[in-house]
């Protein structure tokens, strides 16, 4: 492992920072030696990262767990607000919530807002892997816990875990008794959360049912004047219901059935207006808004939380079913067989421009419509993913326990179908002759030789169907009583046929400036036929051969039109683990250990995929990683304190870029992460509990992270310019500490509780680049770093000591931290830039109640 002198600073002061942390919990010790209340000692955290239930201080990987009461406690009821209990986490959402979600752990993820890339960051929903982010923002609610699996799982976890899993499992029925809950809550921008739920036996000890659900509405918390009507964005509007079914057939084994729907319309997500184009001047005089429709800009668009977009819908539904099955072979062997079926779709239309000019729209959206002659469904921008998996899996024991073995064999099929349509409006040439080109005049519409860009549009279709293939064994070995040695290996085959179709479209600028190339001065003809033919209105090839076939040799043509594809991505791999764990004490355990993960490539499913005659095709993203850690307890109990260090050499490290004019898949050759974790937990009284943990990962793209040569013909200037840079919204250093209070009053007949959370990070970046596209030149983008924070949750409570009732007051991010998730550069306006915000403060009233 490489660590420099940085590193072992960092860690050396960490440590110390660990060993003050604890010495309250030292002196309670000494204070309580001849104590023999056990009444303070942690309870044991049962996890089954192993896919076998154990100790979460037996287990040796790194793995954090968390159980519904914490969630409560910290506010998180989505897994967008899983962040602020574990420091190694980070999401964040761009664009739209369905599309633009990314999850990363230990600063490692996959950028969102391709349907074609899979996260690499892992979603197993009661065993049942959720293909991408979006997927899996559904409520969080009937829980009966959350694991975060750092590092790659591959050999366990079916898919493309390269960086982490997110393992979310729900209650299950209740065979012997009747159980239910109710929860409620209010707070401001008319926030409204209601979640319920019922167990009841129907043959008591052999059939039982569970039905839950939850319904959550938010008004936006950013608001846009500059369009013709005032819209709200960053807004919640979704419930989820859940239905269970629990057979127990004794020795014939247990079945259990769950199906699930959830709907949601919400407008995630609009931008700030951050720095705006140096030509912003010429605007006035062609015409046009003299902001060039972007009159709110940093700092007020910021902190008034201002934003310039209009017209905007994103809904989305899925439902999913699926079926575990567990039986015991007799004395030497489990089976368990998950088979489940998934089918989520969405719709997206957007005036995104992010300006209150029109410049074009995505989707039919009212714009859209209400030009003549447009053939618009109103599906046209939908995409839709079907999944079907099957999981069988034997495991047992034998040579007197010394052996835990487990085979298993997986299978996947995912089929996508995604339509995307993008219309040009009236000021798409006038504005982008102003803000691309400084131009008073419309430069465009000059170059389109007079012919007008409005209606242009395009309406393009991609498909993939995708196979996924695996059989694996993870085999735990007791050399000794006390020292275990873990082999896993995954065989993985996957297969990808993916497509790219124009159904339909007008395209009379741009055949306009083909036509007229000869016409336009040399320095100035490839960005005229770049931007009258935006990549996503623009005909492709194989339209062109149709309507304006004298214009298919054109070179200018054939290096910057759309072209379809109808390929296959095929790639193999085996993936595997190698641990050791050592008890020195039954209360500390050290382990360690080396993993190959894996992370399937695919298509870029993208009118710009194949431009020039790209392969449209990214490659698999493989990792190399060693883990080594202590994990122990503490004071009889009373404390936990876990250590890992970590080092991850990623290959093929997959990349999305949007460049303001075309989005960009692309494989890095490497990327980096290099640091440490440390996790404590301690009972410090009877009432009152500690939770400080710390997240240091250098998570960076290495000097020579790519082809640096411009003349080599596999030269990326976008992958070579990353090199030297850290990776998108990785800080270095991320601390959460927790305090909570609680305590019976009144003669034990109600409780209290009070909780206090911070999260603290240091700076980060959040955009792709990490300065302007020259490798001669680091300069930072505009509103690239997002300065060090802290955000602060809190919350109070009361009620009844059985815990039939209580009623809690709460606050998220009180201080109203305005935190940046991406910045982005605004589409055709030059080096205009604009930025996602996270939230900012929310409070309000919450009441349960369990019976």
């Amino acid at each position: 492992m490489r660590f420099n002198k940085r590193h072992q600073t960092v860690l050396l002061g960490s440590v110390a920072a660990l060993a003050i942390a604890a010495s309250p919990a030292v002196a309670q010790e000494e204070a309580a030696a001849s104590d023999e209340d056990s009444s303070r000692r942690l309870g044991e955290i049962t996890v089954t990262a192993t896919r076998r239930e154990a100790s979460i201080q037996d287990v040796p990987i790194a793995v954090s767990a968390f159980s519904p009461e914490t969630l409560d406690r910290q506010g998180v009821f989505d897994v967008t607000n899983l962040q602020s209990v574990t420091p190694s986490f980070n999401i964040n959402s761009s664009d739209t919530a369905t599309g633009g979600t990314t999850l990363r752990i230990r600063g490692v993820g996959t950028t969102g807002n391709n349907i074609g890339l899979e996260s690499s960051v892992a979603v197993f929903l009661d065993g049942v892997y959720l293909s991408r982010p979006g997927i899996a923002l559904g409520e969080l609610v009937d829980l009966e816990q959350i694991e975060l699996l750092r590092g790659p799982q591959g050999t366990l976890f079916g898919r493309n875990t390269s960086a982490g899993a997110l393992n979310i499992t729900t209650r299950k029925p209740n065979l012997e008794g009747f159980d239910a809950f109710a929860n409620a809550t209010y707070g401001n921008f008319d926030f409204a959360n209601v979640q319920a739920g019922f167990s009841a036996p129907i043959i008591q000890d052999v059939l039982g049912v569970r039905f839950s659900g939850a319904y959550s509405r938010r008004d936006g918390f950013l608001s846009s004047l500059s369009g013709p009507s005032s819209n709200d964005s960053n807004d919640r509007d979704r419930y989820t219901l859940r239905g269970q079914a629990l057979l127990d057939l004794d020795q014939l084994g247990t079945f259990r059935l769950i199906g699930d729907y959830a709907e949601a319309n919400e407008q995630c997500c609009f931008a700030v207006f951050f720095s705006e184009t140096p030509n912003v001047g010429a605007f006035a005089a062609a015409g046009l808004d003299p902001t060039g429709g972007a009159p709110f800009q940093e700092p007020d668009a910021r902190n008034d939380l201002q934003t310039n977009s209009d017209n905007f819908s994103n809904p989305f539904q899925q439902w999913g079913i699926s079926g575990e099955y567990n039986v015991s072979l007799g004395d030497y062997a489990d089976l368990t067989y998950i088979g489940a079926y998934r089918d989520f779709s969405d719709e997206t239309f957007r005036n995104t421009d992010y300006v209150g000019l029109n410049i074009f729209t995505v989707g039919a959206s009212p714009e859209a419509q209400a030009l003549p002659g447009q053939p618009f469904d109103p599906n046209n921008n939908s995409s839709t993913i079907e999944t079907q998996t099957h999981e069988l899996r034997l495991n047992g024991s034998i040579f007197q326990d010394r052996l835990d073995w487990l085979l298993g064999f997986y299978y996947s099929d995912e089929s996508i179908d995604a339509a995307g349509s993008l219309t040009l409006l009236d000021e798409f040439q006038s504005g982008v002759s102003a803000g691309a080109f400084g131009s008073p005049a419309n430069l465009l519409l000059a170059f389109a030789n007079g012919e007008d860009a409005t209606g242009d549009f395009a309406t393009n279709a991609f498909t993939q169907e995708g196979e996924s293939f695996s059989i694996f064994t993870h085999n735990v070995f007791a050399i000794t009583d006390k020292l275990d040695f873990t082999v896993g290996l995954r065989y993985v085959d996957e297969t990808k046929d993916g497509t790219f179709t124009q159904l339909d479209g007008n395209h009379d600028a741009c055949l306009g400036t083909l036509g007229n190339a000869a016409n336009i001065p040399g320095a100035l003809v490839g960005p005229a036929v770049a931007l009258n033919c935006f990549v996503f209105t623009a005909p492709t090839l194989t339209s062109l051969a149709t309507i304006a076939p004298e214009q298919l040799m054109n070179p200018l043509a054939l290096g910057l039109l759309p072209q379809e594809f109808d390929d296959t991505f095929k790639d193999d791999e085996l993936v595997y683990t190698l641990k050791a764990s050592y008890s020195l004490t039954p209360d500390v355990t050290l382990f360690g250990g080396f993993t190959h993960g894996f992370k399937s490539g695919g298509f870029n499913l993208d009118a710009s995929a194949a431009v020039a005659g790209a392969d449209p095709r990214f490659n698999s993203e493989e990792v190399d990683a060693w883990e080594f850690g202590i994990k122990s307890t503490l004071f009889d109990g009373r404390a936990r304190a876990n250590l890992t260090v970590f080092h991850q050499d990623i290959t093929d490290f997959q990349v999305l870029e949007f460049t303001g004019v075309q989005f960009q898949t692309f494989n890095v050759e490497q990327a980096l992460a290099t640091g440490f974790e440390i996790e404590t937990l301690a009972q410090i009284t009877d009432f009152l509990t500690l939770n400080l943990d710390m997240t240091y990962s250098d998570a960076r793209y290495p000097e020579d992270c790519s082809i640096l040569d411009p003349a080599d013909p596999n030269f990326n200037l976008n992958a070579a310019n990353l090199c030297g840079g850290d990776l998108t919204n990785a800080p270095e250093f991320v601390g959460v500490l927790g305090v909570t209070y609680e305590q019976p009053v009144f003669d034990g007949r109600f409780n209290i509780f009070g909780n206090a959370n911070v999260r603290f990070e240091t700076e980060r970046r959040t955009s792709t680049q990490p300065s302007v596209l020259d490798l001669a030149d680091d300069t930072p983008l505009p509103g690239d770093i997002q300065d060090e924070n802290a955000i602060l949750n809190l919350r109070a409570g009361f009620g009844s000591a059985d815990g039939r009732w209580q009623v809690e007051v709460w606050g998220r991010n009180v201080t109203d931290q305005i935190t940046r998730n991406v910045a982005f550069t605004i589409p055709l306006r030059d080096t205009a830039r604009g930025q996602f915000l996270q939230d900012p403060r929310t409070y309000g009233v919450t009441v349960r109640t369990r019976f």
